[in-house]
């Protein structure tokens, strides 16, 4: 019977040691060319450097490790992980020079070999450090390998206080795949890192010493995008200066206000530039500052590194990818808008951006290990420097824009003082016939003179600007400041035009020509002439004059009462506003008006609108300016016809003039 009980005991030892043993087996290493993932076995015990480096697993309390995060239970000043791993050695690879290839490891570290100590990473005992940003090749030296037999290779690691960040996998193979593995993959991540973030800090200086220097920068997108390098810059500090286990939780907190900040002035950037909800400009800002402001609070509050990166990757990773994925939906919409090569690039390089924080974001966040190469940071640089290259691009059509119009506006400004040089000498001719003019002629010059000065000083002040600035303005600048110069031009024409008909009326030099006119032919043809200015406040002028109706006027004057009826139409109605000039046929005249959905016109001012004596002129719904003379133009012309003009008005309603010419004239 005892013999029996032996058997059986010795049978259930044999088949417990043959359970542990198949447990924890390892693949054979046969080919040195090879790369052999080791499998590992997790014990967290009390500090004590070379103990539980070797011997049996099952009677230490060894699990098996899932490379998820490492719970730590015991106190922070006797706390030690160890981490083992058997691997067989196969005697075939007795003359090759082998390695153990570990990916970056966030703990201070003993690493041993059949119970060797082969390699030291960080000084634990003199005060503990963190974080190795790179791969290592560890050489695992050849007397101490036992060929054809169970290897130990252990690693003891050191955490601090609430760390509990997955240890990473590693693997044994030759020196040259070694090598070139840990090379390719230090190369794609820091030090290729480095390059680039460095890249960024020259961007960051230049943009902002030119935005700082130079008056034409004034513009709010370069300080925007020098910025952005900046925070880039500062955002990657963790992969620059932190190698070997040095302290990283100073520089860690930084990296990662960094990326927030980055996120806010990119967002700020894209608002500016594409010009989108740009009415909102101001309250998106705030509202963007708003949602960033508690991430960079909440990061800023802790104080270690476990919860920096446990408090890192909520709220404000969830933010970043939010900014992130608003970068493709206004680098989309900008595309649509624009379908240029600029904005296809632009959309390019936020999507491979959104990709980068994706990908990132879903190894740090989701599986809490480390990608093989990083991404955002390589993302983050190629979309820099696709804005820097827009930037340029934006530059050098502003630049040649202004060398093709330069030409335009040289003989523009020839012509107009020729203009203005052969007009004035016929007003200076009739110096002794105006000296006999009444007091409220006298006042009415001068009222002239000065409007009249207005617009070119308008005119000489940005021709200046574009003169000497132009190289520096943006595409839109240079836009906004020749439309300014074209309707400061038109305006100042057509003042100067009616300025002079009015003084050949009152010297009788204008002379009444009659001749058949097709009265919707002229209409349409005063409309087109001020198609620039309506059309820049979105206002529509309808033409109701029917095709097939003719009488007999003077055209040139018919002509100016129309187009200065039309003007003031335009003047004093909003944007998105309507004009409608129509015609209708009565018994022996024709009334033709021109009636618009602008401000409207009080009865007090009603009375003096066609009076000399009581020069009407008010600021237009775009601050355009006016002398008043139009309408006593008007009316001086309209009663050479035989008519009469006058005004129906509701004030916020709009207005219409309505004047009579006898069908025969």
């Amino acid at each position: 019977m005892k013999s029996k009980i032996r058997v059986f005991k010795f049978v259930l030892i044999f088949l417990i040691v043959i359970i542990g043993i198949s447990s924890f087996s390892q693949n054979i290493y046969k080919n040195s060319k090879s790369q052999l993932y080791l499998d590992y076995f997790i014990l967290e015990s009390e500090f004590s450097e070379g103990k539980f480096i070797q011997g049996d697993y099952i009677n230490q309390g060894f699990i098996k490790y899932d490379y998820k995060e490492i719970s730590n239970t015991r106190p922070a000043n006797n706390r030690m992980i160890t981490i083992r791993s058997d691997v067989i050695i196969d005697s075939s690879t007795i003359n090759n020079d082998l390695y153990l290839v570990t990916f970056p490891i966030d703990y201070p570290c003993n690493v041993f070999l059949n119970g060797n100590l082969i390699c030291i990473r960080g000084n634990y005992k003199g005060g503990y450090t963190n974080r190795l940003h790179y791969s290592e090749s560890i050489y695992l030296p050849r007397h101490l390998i036992q060929f054809d037999k169970i290897n130990e290779i252990a690693f003891q690691l050191f955490p601090q206080e609430g760390e509990t960040n997955p240890f990473s996998k590693s693997f044994i193979s030759d020196a040259e795949y070694a090598s070139k593995y840990v090379f390719i993959r230090n190369f794609l991540g820091t030090k290729f890192t480095l390059a680039l973030s460095f890249c960024g800090l020259i961007f960051f200086v230049f943009y902002l010493f030119t935005y700082l220097s130079r008056g034409e920068y004034k513009n709010k997108q370069y300080l925007f995008f020098s910025l952005m390098n900046l925070f880039f810059f500062i955002s990657i500090m963790n992969n620059i200066f932190t190698y070997d286990f040095t302290n990283t939780f100073v520089v860690e907190m930084i990296s990662r206000i960094g990326f927030q900040l980055a996120m806010v002035v990119c967002l700020f950037f894209l608002f500016d530039y594409t010009g989108i909800l740009l009415k909102y400009n101001r309250s998106i800002k705030i509202a963007i500052l708003i949602v960033y402001t508690p991430a960079i609070i909440l990061i800023s509050l802790q104080d270690n590194l476990s919860d920096l990166l446990r408090v890192n990757n909520g709220y404000p990773i969830s933010l970043l990818v939010i900014g992130e994925l608003f970068f493709v939906i206004l680098t989309t919409i900008y595309f649509l808008k624009e379908k240029s090569i600029k904005s296809i690039f632009l959309l390019g390089a936020f999507l491979f951006n959104l990709y980068a924080g994706m990908h990132d974001t879903y190894y740090f966040a989701i599986l809490k290990i480390k990608p093989f190469v990083l991404l955002t940071p390589y993302s983050v640089f190629f979309m820099n420097l696709v804005i820097f290259f827009v930037l340029a691009v934006d530059h050098t059509k502003a630049y040649h824009l202004a060398i093709s119009n330069s030409k335009q506006l040289k003989a523009l400004n020839e012509n107009l003082e020729l203009l203005v040089e052969e007009r004035t000498k016929k007003i200076v001719d009739y110096t002794n016939e105006l000296e006999t003019a009444n007091k409220t002629k006298d006042k009415f010059f001068s009222i002239i003179a000065h409007d009249l000065k207005n617009p070119f000083n308008i005119l000489i002040g940005y021709s200046e600007l574009l003169k000497t600035d132009f190289k520096e303005l943006s595409e839109h600048d240079i836009q906004d400041q020749l439309n300014i110069i074209y309707t400061t031009s038109k305006n100042g024409y057509i003042l100067l035009d009616n300025l002079l008909q009015w003084a050949q009326t009152q010297t009788n030099q204008i002379r009444f020509n009659p001749e058949k006119i097709n009265l919707r032919k002229l209409t349409q043809g005063c409309i087109e002439n001020i198609e620039n200015q309506s059309r820049f406040k979105d206002i529509e002028i309808i033409n109701n004059v029917p095709e097939d109706l003719v009488f007999t006027g003077d055209e040139n004057q018919i002509k100016t009462i129309l187009r200065n009826l039309i003007c003031n139409a335009v003047k004093f109605t909003s944007r998105n506003g309507l004009i409608i000039v129509k015609s209708e046929v009565k018994e022996s005249d024709i009334h033709i008006s021109v009636k618009d959905t602008g401000i409207g016109i009080s009865e007090d001012l009603i009375k003096n609108l066609f009076r000399i004596d009581k020069l009407f002129s008010k600021i237009g719904t775009n601050n355009e300016k006016g002398s008043g003379l139009g309408l006593i133009l008007c009316k001086e012309f309209v009663e050479k016809h035989g008519g009469k003009i006058w005004v129906e008005s509701i004030p916020e309603k709009g207005s219409e003039f309505i004047f009579s010419i006898p069908k025969s004239n």
